[in-house]
């Protein structure tokens, strides 16, 4: 090689080497800038305007069961990821009929067809394709904010058959205590309304009393469960009783930089992480009231679904606890120490969870134990469902 040539291939090798080193700088800006802003698409109920959970968030593939919901008074709305600004989003929606329907948002919330509006094409059966793109300005103007965010779903006027789940629980004492009646915790529980209702749910359960999440995993005892022999369509994860409403940071620590990748590598196609909204306890400390302590957990947990960087549902057991407790006194659902469940609170808590896991409401669901009259029951079941969306 003559030394011209060695000088120009010495000089190009420097050029690229330069090149190289800019990109790496730079990479984390530039996936930041062509990523979505968009965390996830909720169905809205519009009469109780509260999410449907279990099909929110909507993933790619999602099927929406018209027979299984409250009613057909539908909506979408689109949530930013966590710190996230837009001056505007543009919806457009495509039926494989040939129907369609566009909007722009200029003000948060992000709705589909207008707050809490209900959507004609969401009561009526087709397979849609939802686009979402944010702008920098208002009325979709100035520059697109990263990249478009895509879905296809399918809403569905005749029921579909339930599959049968496969759900890992972590978490302590608030879901391992077991009723005095029959002996079963939360997730058992669960199990039991399932098959009374002809579902089938299998079950992990890695429960250690008094732990956080974060000393369950230091001790090694959820490592089995997410070794990857078992692929899970929900991950339930339930924190320390006070921890997200007092110390959020670590919560979130624990949550996004522990679990978040683990659970990643064992959730099946759809799967989703389902955090358990702990209950107030009896003596609301260090707030100064218990309405101060729900509302930070209310706050926190909001907060928590939107660091993670999963598909995430809050299943909302403090808000059934509240009417409950408003009406009948904290004893009805929390026993004498002041923080553990009674059995009609366990009872509760399956509920809830059922009518997220199967995405249906959980007001057929039978008495099981708690049949002593019956209102008790029924009662139960439609706290739930009102919680969630049904």
């Amino acid at each position: 090689m003559s030394t011209a040539a060695r000088g120009l291939r010495l000089a190009l090798t420097a050029v690229l080497a330069l090149v190289l080193s800019y990109t790496a700088v730079g990479a984390a800006p530039v996936a930041a800038a062509t990523s979505s802003p968009i965390a996830g698409l909720t169905l809205i109920n519009d009469v109780s305007r509260r999410p449907v959970l279990g099909v929110s968030p909507i993933l790619d593939g999602t099927v929406v069961d018209l027979t299984r919901l409250a009613n057909r008074n539908l909506s979408i709305r689109a949530d930013l990821v966590d710190g996230a600004t837009a001056g505007s989003l543009r919806f457009t929606l495509t039926g494989a009929r040939g129907t369609s329907w566009t909007r722009i948002e200029s003000v948060a919330p992000y709705f589909l067809c207008n707050d809490y509006v209900d959507c004609p094409l969401l009561a009526t059966a087709d397979t849609y394709t939802l686009t979402v793109q944010a702008y920098t300005g208002t009325n979709a103007t100035a520059a697109p904010l990263g990249a478009a965010s895509t879905i296809r779903f399918t809403i569905s006027a005749t029921a579909v058959a339930s599959t049968a789940i496969d759900v890992l629980f972590v978490g302590n004492s608030l879901i391992g205590t077991a009723t005095a009646s029959t002996g079963q915790d939360t997730p058992r529980v669960l199990q039991s309304m399932a098959a009374a209702t002809g579902r089938t749910v299998t079950v992990t359960e890695v429960i250690h009393f008094g732990n956080t999440l974060a000393q369950t995993w230091n001790a090694g005892e959820v490592a089995a469960a997410v070794n990857g022999t078992t692929k899970y369509d929900y991950v339930v994860l339930q924190e320390y009783s006070s921890l997200v409403a007092t110390d959020l940071p670590a919560a979130s620590s624990t949550l996004v930089g522990t679990y978040a990748p683990a659970v990643a590598k064992v959730l099946k196609p759809g799967g989703k992480v389902v955090l358990f909204k702990n209950w107030a306890t009896v003596d609301p400390a260090p707030f100064p009231s218990r309405a101060a302590y729900v509302a930070a957990l209310d706050k926190n947990y909001a907060t928590l679904a939107a660091r993670l960087t999963l598909p995430g549902i809050v299943a909302p057991v403090s808000d059934t606890f509240e009417p409950l407790i408003a009406a009948n006194g904290t004893s009805y659902l929390i026993v004498a120490d002041g923080k553990h469940p009674h059995g009609r609170a366990i009872y509760l808590n399956a509920a809830t969870l059922y009518g997220i896991l199967f995405r249906t409401s959980p007001r057929p669901v039978p008495n099981l134990y708690v049949d002593s009259d019956t209102t008790t029951a029924p009662a139960l079941r439609d706290a739930a469902a009102t919680a969630i969306g049904y």
